[in-house]
């Protein structure tokens, strides 16, 4: 009776049920709309903060300390959440700067100042056009790679900038052992942009491996590129009087094992990535991203002991001014191996995860309206989905597709119950045992 409703679509008559199926719909989803609604009650919010901080301002006098030692460091930092926009005023300076109309009445002057405005800016500007920009329906990152990498590289980028607006505390407190800044000024300036950069070429590669796209042919490219760039700054260290230092020369051998371990794991993972299938790729580059980290760090630990005592700080000397090249990019090219070369989900579950829990399916299901299971939790599809059940539902389900044909986002789930089916029947004739 239940499919002959959906077939005749009797429900759509009802609150809450599309005209509509498929993810081509072109009516919406019943909701409470951006304006006036929610720009109201963030404007009264707003207003009521705005409120208390004048309220606090007025009437509650903080209270003030001794005065500043005169031993203090004059370096003055912000709070830490505002790092990030500090750092981003800060690194204005390594944009061009020029002046355009000079002598005119319509002169304007591109320096420094105006670079971290308009740095500091973007940030928030993209925050308030988001809601109007991003209209559609609900996507997942899968589905939206480039929207997620972004998104990722921003992520990074607060990070970066943070550590960028101490740049001077880092010069102070990280010396090598001849005294020098270990992380010098022209490295976090790089170290502003490769990063964010890598993080989010690495999660778009990963996010369109998810989706069952072969991302062999931007992999190799990719990684190609970063494996070549290590191995010309690694030449450079060794094989040019400013690479090492005259002053390191003499634990030339702890270093070259130090590099070794972090360089090592790329090259061997891209030539893996060349000759082997995917399979074997996706192991090899398992087992040398491991042995990479957990090898350094347990080089660290014992070189104290096994070398002279001041040899790790010769060898993080050579590894941390080039750390965007023989640190980052080790790093970020192994795993980027791994996540293109990764197994992704099977193609049902992919399809699932995109469940938001409209509940249109649970309406529809003719088991529901006897299945204790699946009234007592969420509906039977996504019961079965994140296995939260006894086993019923996975038993129960008629396969009628009547949740299928309500689905917005077009989800088989049918297709997703006879696979699972197939799966425990599948072990249960290897273990030599019968389905009761």
């Amino acid at each position: 009776m239940e499919i002959e409703h959906v077939k005749e679509k009797i429900l759509e008559g009802r609150p809450g049920f599309p005209r509509e199926y498929g993810p081509q719909r072109r009516d919406h989803q019943p909701g409470i709309p951006l304006f006036p609604q929610e720009a109201t009650r963030d404007l009264v919010v707003i207003f009521l903060l705005t409120g208390i901080m004048f309220f606090l301002s007025a009437f509650v006098t903080p209270l003030l300390g001794p005065a500043r030692s005169p031993q203090l460091s004059e370096l003055i930092v912000p709070d830490w959440y505002l790092l990030f926009s500090w750092g981003l005023l800060k690194v204005a300076d390594i944009l061009p700067q020029f002046v355009v109309g000079a002598g005119t009445p319509l002169k304007a002057d591109f320096n420094a100042v105006f670079w971290g405005d308009l740095l500091t800016g973007i940030p928030i500007i993209a925050l308030l056009l988001l809601p109007f920009l991003d209209r559609g329906r609900e996507a997942r990152p899968a589905k939206a790679p480039i929207r997620s990498a972004v998104g990722v590289a921003g992520i990074a980028s607060i990070f970066t900038s943070s550590l960028y607006a101490i740049r001077e505390v880092v010069a102070q407190r990280w010396v090598s052992p001849n005294g020098a800044p270990l992380i010098p000024d022209f490295t976090m300036k790089w170290f502003f942009i490769i990063p964010p950069v890598l993080a989010g070429v690495t999660s778009y590669i990963a996010l369109r491996r998810l989706a069952y796209q072969p991302m062999r042919r931007w992999l190799v490219p990719y990684v190609g590129a970063l494996t070549l760039i290590v191995l010309a700054q690694t030449a450079w260290v060794f094989l040019t009087p400013e690479g090492l230092g005259a002053a390191a020369r003499p634990f030339l051998l702890e270093i070259a094992i130090g590099m070794a371990i972090v360089v090592g794991p790329l090259v061997v993972a891209m030539l893996s990535l060349i000759r082997d299938p995917e399979s074997r790729t996706r192991k090899v580059s398992t087992t040398v991203g491991a042995f990479g980290l957990f090898g350094f760090l347990a080089y660290s630990v014992a070189l104290p002991y096994v070398g002279p005592p001041n040899a790790l700080g010769w060898v993080l000397s050579v590894l941390w001014p080039n750390m965007n090249t023989l640190v980052f990019m080790p790093l970020f090219g192994v795993l980027t191996v791994w996540l293109g070369t990764r197994r992704p989900y099977s193609a049902y579950e992919y399809l699932l995860n995109e469940c938001y829990q409209c509940g249109k399916c649970h309406t529809v299901c003719p088991v529901t309206k006897v299945e204790d299971d699946a009234l007592g939790g969420l509906n039977l599809v996504y019961n079965t989905f994140k296995k939260q059940h006894d086993g019923v539902p996975l038993w129960t389900c008629l396969a009628c597709d009547a949740c299928s044909a309500v689905c917005p986002l077009d989800i088989q789930y049918s297709d997703y119950i006879l696979e699972e089916r197939r799966k425990v029947q599948g072990r249960m004739a290897a273990d030599g045992g019968t389905l009761e």
